[in-house]
Parts: structure tokens; C-alpha cells; sequence
């Protein structure tokens, strides 16, 4: 017989909500009694009750035992149905926890995700850059979960990132021998992590890692940190054609052109407006005529690129964007995770600035995928837009469900002690978004990287299973 879910969410409920009566007795309770006693006794008269001052955070330790019998149990009534159901490859937690999630899409049911989503990223997904930084470049934050089994509206942000302040150190730069102008390394650090039986969690993630710049001079690469394209730098040309990108539209040495006005290096990609042209370049990946790199499916990228204008303002938008090969943008119309950059006309100005956007690639990216720059419509004949610096680059995650960074230099190279911070918001609370993180407590989905399919409206409410 098929599982249940509600009957094992009412189990799980149940469990969950005596480990939160648990934690209230540990971290509350028991210490206001402690104190009420605490006070009957005076400065001179408190070596009386000298055993308990001793001993009072020992005992509230203790007596989250319970929770760990609770935990063990949890488990095994997840492991136990799904097995007793169909036989599980592997009696573990991620296996269980995988046929509950295809069990949940295919009955269209959802758990609650707050009205604000599960977490809240710095304003744009950037981190905050040090005051004193001689490196102008930026660090980027996606807390997009991977679609696997899910929908695009069920599977947004990972319930499992916590509550915390990142912060990002520059350790190595291009002065080290094994270092280049623009793969300067950073150590990433996270808020201290405490056991998932204690009372006080959760604190931070306890992420410990290092994170390499990615460079957009290169020749396309498929690794995380590594920039897709190739010449995305735009320092080598032929016949004022930029190498390894086709002119779709427009013709070399008109409407496209190289220049010596660059953002980084000595070269950049030149768009000149004719008022009857919309100029376009691609590059094919995964192509020995494009770029070896390609985008590997189902994870965090970033698109940036450095932009301006020469005297006139844009009548268009730019964009760079990821396409199949017949022309339609991976992950279109899909908010949050389209494989696009747009730059408005009115966002750019006559100095270069960093432009970028964290998407999402789709579980199926084709190999032959297309990086495609053009205009949202023909650009005006008094325009001159200059582009620089392209990157598109799978970011960095350091757990299944945490993070993934992207740390983008720019026209100054970053130096040893750069650094940037990023205050990240988990919004679950009980009630709102309560089964996704108590699954994240119970079953470790942090590092998983399991969603359980969530709306804001959902058909699985907290309420229906952790009550009272």
C-alpha cells in the first residue's frame, strides 16, 4: 500500500512538536526557574546552592537527550514506511526523503514557505564590499534550490540556509606565483554551527571554504568558478570581429568593432548604432568554434559584464543571455531563473560599471547551448555602447543546501584582506515554513540539498501537523 504522507506528517508533527516543547523547557523554562531561585539568595549566601550554579548548563544539555531519542525515531518512521512501501535502495534518510518528495509533486501537495520566501539575500544578491577594498570587483549570493523532482513554482530558495553573517577575505593575490590577475583566492567563513539536538540551534552554517575569483579572460571552461565563455574579455580580434563569436547581425568594423577604451586589459567589444540595426554576436558552447565550456544543468550561475555608453544614451535595453540553438532563452520566462542579463538604457551611464544577475540552468541545458549578446531593439544611430569583462559561471556551493557564491573581479584587482560581508535572513518560524526547517533539523536537508515542494498557500499546512 502506498505511503500515507499525511499520516506520516501527523507522526512527524507530533515528534517535532515535543522536541519544540523539549527545546522551550531547555532554553526557557529552565532557566527562569533557575534564576527564581537564584534570586532567594543573596552574593554572600550563594555558595549554598553551589551544585546547581555549577551545573545548571550542564543539566540543560542533558535534557535535550530526548530530543536525540526523538530524532532517532523521526528517522526511522521516514525510513521504515517509504521501505515497507516500495523497497528502498538504501535504508537511509536522502532515500526516503527523495520518494517522499516525488510522492508529494505527483499529488500536487505543498508545504508552508513564508509570505517572504525562506530566506531574505542582500539587496541585488551582493555582498558588501570592505571600505578599504583596492579591488572594485563584487561578490555574488544565490539561495536558489536545484528543480530536480520539483516545479519552478515549488522549488525557489533552500529552507536550510541559515541565519548569519558571511564574511569573505581575500588570502591570496596575483602577487603569489600561483596566483593570476583575476583568480584571486578568498576565504569564506559562516557563523559558528551548533549540534542539531541543542536548544540553541540553529546558529550559523559553521561554512568553512575557499572561493576563487572568477576571471573573464580565459578560453571557456564547465567548472564552478570558472568563466563559460570564451574571449569574454574581448581582447582578441580579427578584422575587427571579436574571435571565437559570430556577428549574427550587423557587420565588423560598423556596427561592431573593437576599441582601446576597456574595462580590464587592453581591448574591448565596441556596438555602434545605426538606427536600422540591432547588433547581435553569439557563441556557440561546448563547440571548438565557440568556447569549450558549456552549462551544466540544474545549478546556480551568475552573468555579468561590464557595460557603459559613450555620449549618447541607449534607446535599448542589452542583453546576454543563454539560448538553445533555435533562439529561445534557457529557463525563459521563468522569474528568478531566465538565463538572462538585461541592462535598461537608463541603467547604464558613460563610465564602466559591473551588471550582473544570478540564474538558474534547467535540468535539461542543452549541450549545443548558445551566449548571445544583442539589443532589445535597434540601436539608435547616435549609440555607442562599450562591453567588457562577460562572464557566465556556475557558482560556488559549499553544502547541497546552502549558499553558492560567485566572487566577480573588476577594473582594480583585488589585494590580500579585501573582504566583503553579507547578512543573510532565514524566515521560517513556527507555524510559517516550521516543517521545512524541522526537516532540515531532523533529516539534515542542509546537506542534501531536499526541498519538499512549499507554497505560500499550501495544501500541507504546519498548522494541520505541528500543533498542540
Amino acid at each position: 500500500m502506498a505511503v500515507d504522507y499525511s499520516v506520516l506528517l501527523h507522526r512527524l508533527g507530533r515528534i517535532f512538536m515535543m522536541a519544540r516543547h523539549v527545546r522551550t523547557f531547555q532554553g526557557t523554562t529552565l532557566r527562569d526557574e533557575f534564576e527564581d531561585v537564584m534570586a532567594k539568595y543573596s552574593d554572600a549566601t550563594r555558595d549554598q546552592c553551589a551544585n546547581l550554579t555549577s551545573k545548571i548548563e550542564a543539566r540543560q544539555e542533558q535534557a535535550g537527550a530526548i530530543v536525540h531519542d526523538l530524532m532517532s525515531d523521526a528517522r526511522k518512521t521516514l525510513i521504515t514506511m517509504f521501505d515497507d512501501d516500495a523497497t528502498l535502495e538504501e535504508l537511509t534518510t536522502t532515500r526516503a526523503l527523495d520518494a517522499l518528495v516525488r510522492r508529494l509533486v505527483a499529488a500536487s501537495q505543498t508545504v508552508d514557505r513564508p509570505s517572504s520566501g525562506y530566506v531574505t539575500l542582500p539587496t541585488s544578491n551582493k555582498g558588501t564590499a570592505g571600505s578599504a577594498n583596492t579591488g572594485n570587483g563584487i561578490l555574488l549570493l544565490s539561495d536558489m534550490a536545484t528543480l530536480g523532482y520539483l516545479t519552478t513554482t515549488q522549488a525557489l530558495d533552500l529552507p536550510s540556509i541559515k541565519t548569519e553573517t558571511i564574511r569573505a577575505k581575500c588570502i591570496r593575490d596575483a602577487t603569489s606565483q600561483s596566483v593570476q590577475s583575476g583568480n584571486e583566492l578568498f576565504q569564506i567563513d559562516g557563523a559558528r554551527a551548533t549540534n542539531r539536538m541543542s536548544y540553541e540551534w540553529p546558529k550559523g552554517s559553521g561554512t568553512k571554504g575557499s572561493l576563487t575569483a572568477t576571471r573573464p579572460e580565459g578560453t571557456g571552461g564547465r567548472a564552478a568558478g570558472v568563466n563559460a565563455v570564451n574571449n569574454g574579455s574581448f581582447e582578441h580580434f580579427t578584422s575587427n570581429a571579436p574571435d571565437k563569436w559570430t556577428i549574427a547581425a550587423g557587420s565588423a568594423g560598423t556596427t561592431i568593432d573593437d576599441d582601446t577604451d576597456p574595462h580590464r586589459g587592453t581591448k574591448n567589444l565596441k556596438f555602434i548604432g545605426n538606427g536600422s540595426v540591432n547588433p547581435n554576436i553569439t557563441q556557440a558552447t561546448n563547440s571548438t568554434l565557440g568556447t569549450p565550456g558549456r552549462i551544466n544543468p540544474d545549478r546556480p550561475y551568475v552573468i555579468t559584464a561590464a557595460i557603459k555608453y559613450e555620449t549618447a544614451v541607449p534607446t535599448s535595453s542589452l542583453i546576454i543571455s543563454v539560448r538553445t540553438s533555435g533562439g529561445t532563452i534557457l529557463h525563459d520566462s521563468i522569474a528568478g531563473r531566465a538565463m538572462q542579463l538585461t541592462v535598461t538604457s537608463a541603467s547604464m551611464t558613460t563610465s564602466y560599471q559591473i551588471f550582473s544577475a544570478v540564474v538558474y540552468s534547467p535540468i535539461d541545458a542543452p549541450k549545443d547551448s548558445v551566449i548571445d549578446i544583442r539589443f532589445s531593439g535597434n540601436q539608435a544611430n547616435t549609440s555607442v555602447v562599450h562591453v567588457d569583462s562577460v562572464i557566465v559561471s556556475e557558482m560556488r556551493r559549499f553544502k547541497k543546501g546552502g549558499l553558492a557564491y560567485a566572487m566577480i573581479p573588476g577594473a582594480a584587482d583585488f589585494v590580500v584582506n579585501d573582504e566583503f560581508t553579507a547578512a543573510i535572513t532565514n524566515n521560517c518560524a513556527n507555524g510559517d515554513g516550521e516543517i521545512a526547517r524541522e526537516f532540515d533539523r531532523f533529516f539534515d536537508t542542509e546537506t542534501t540539498g531536499i526541498v519538499l515542494p512549499s507554497a505560500t498557500s499550501p495544501t500541507l499546512a504546519d498548522a494541520t501537523f505541528i500543533a498542540d
